[in-house]
């Protein structure tokens, strides 16, 4: 929810070009600015571990039953970018190994349906203190894009702080993905009692325990306004090294009737140790890179903690295990391959093999099938593969990868783990003979 830029940087032509009256505040940043936050989902993230993206728990849940929204779960595709600019371009495309909401929001989002609350929407657990807050937590290394840090010390009245987001320019308008960012600095709970505000008496003062709060352009043109497409994304420490994650966007009050005039204030869920809950130390125990928060799980420590699967391998650590080791899914392993919860040698054969028999073998990487005619066919390749996308599956064909369906219909394809070394693409028979995929 927050549109934003950096002031103290030197302006350069790109930022000039860019710029426009349209925007809630703030200007677009450059390529280099604050690599480590991501478009993702609709909503704006950070990285904050090797495999792990924060981000508001609002973008995750489910509305009515106090859960992650199945898409988020296990299994499901989370494709991000770091690109500035639109179009958006080129998306990482990740596989979703677990997806955490903090449970105080799902304790929060029960207790609300139970109470006869239509759903869990934001405006359902905010105003309030509810720390709007998850993690998605995915198979798949993405180096391209830096890990930033959560800083676990407490956000003090007037610390100078970065707002960042991929959302909206105008009020009650759609997302632009234009990656904006805007220094701002935080503000006492007293901001929050203004004509319009929907937070009074001792909520006031609940809510700032819970959230850094800051000035929206409402307040002033020389600040910036959360706006949808912004959920989720980082608020920064203001330093060197511009990768000091001290929360996450997520909410906000207005001077009047929401979605006609740009926020009064913005509320960025706290990560600091101070916060009114264990917000710290939950994300120390999923894996996530903690300073100044006390000892933070690491994939270095002997012991096994945090996400590991075993004793610092596994889950969210870039070092694989062993064969004979604990393992989850196959990207836990060496081997890439998880048998029963433990990692076991590959098996002996091609990708093929077992799944289908006559296969079509090509290189790749850049692959295109061309029509895939009526009947059943196979495909084969060892190339390191990043995508795939088909078409045209209509008339019940199907699409498998590595012996595992996939929806079909155009959009990027999450690839799973090699199988033996490489990938099978099985199209079963249909009535369409223009039917096709591609690879890359």
């Amino acid at each position: 929810m927050a549109a934003c830029n950096v002031e103290g940087y030197d302006e350069t032509s790109e930022e000039i070009a860019a710029a426009n009256d349209e925007l809630i505040g703030g200007q677009p940043a450059l390529e280099t600015q604050y690599p480590s936050t991501v478009l993702a989902s609709g909503c704006t993230a950070a990285k904050v571990g090797p495999r792990h993206f924060l981000t508001a728990a609002h973008c995750v849940d489910d509305l009515y039953t106090a859960t992650v929204e199945p898409w988020f779960g296990p299994g499901g595709s989370y494709a991000v970018s770091a690109d500035n600019t639109p179009p958006i371009s080129p998306y990482v495309n990740l596989t979703i190994q677990q997806t955490y909401i903090h449970p105080q929001w799902i304790a929060d989002c029960a207790a609300a349906r139970a109470g006869g609350a239509p759903d869990c929407g934001v405006n359902v657990l905010n105003p309030g203190y509810t720390p709007d807050l998850a993690l998605v937590v995915v198979n798949e290394l993405s180096p391209t894009i830096p890990a930033a840090v959560v800083d676990g010390a407490a956000v003090a009245v007037g610390d100078p702080v970065v707002a960042t987001g991929y959302g909206c320019e105008t009020p009650g308008g759609a997302p632009t993905n234009v990656f904006k960012i805007q220094n701002l600095t935080a503000s006492a709970s007293s901001i929050l009692n203004h004509p319009g505000s929907y937070v009074s008496g001792a909520a006031i003062n609940d809510v700032a325990a819970s959230y850094v709060l800051t000035p929206g352009y409402a307040a002033s043109t020389s600040y910036a306004s959360l706006c949808p497409g912004d959920s989720g994304g980082p608020l920064y420490r203001q330093s060197a090294t511009d990768l000091i994650v001290v929360g996450v966007n997520a909410y906000y009050t207005f001077p009047s009737a929401p979605g006609s005039n740009p926020s009064q204030t913005n509320w960025h869920t706290r990560l600091d140790t101070s916060a009114r809950y264990a917000v710290t130390s939950w994300l120390q125990a999923l894996g996530v890179s903690v300073i100044n928060g006390g000892t933070a799980p690491t994939c270095t420590d002997g012991v096994q903690n945090g996400t590991e699967t075993d004793v610092d391998c596994g889950g969210t650590c870039s070092a694989d295990c062993a064969n004979g080791d604990t393992c989850s899914v196959n990207a836990d392993c060496t081997s890439q391959s998880c048998v029963a919860g433990v990692c076991q040698p590959q098996s002996s054969g091609t990708a093929c093999s077992g799944l289908c028999t006559g296969p079509t073998v090509f290189a790749g990487p850049s692959y295109n099938s061309g029509n895939l005619g009526t009947g059943a066919r196979c495909f084969e390749t060892t190339a390191n593969l990043t995508g795939a996308n088909c078409g045209s599956f209509a008339s019940g064909r199907t699409f498998e990868v590595n012996g595992t369906a996939v929806t079909c219909n155009g959009s990027n394809i999450p690839l799973p783990a090699k199988r033996n070394g490489g990938y099978c693409f099985e199209a079963s028979a249909g009535n369409q003979a223009w039917a096709y995929f591609s690879t890359w």
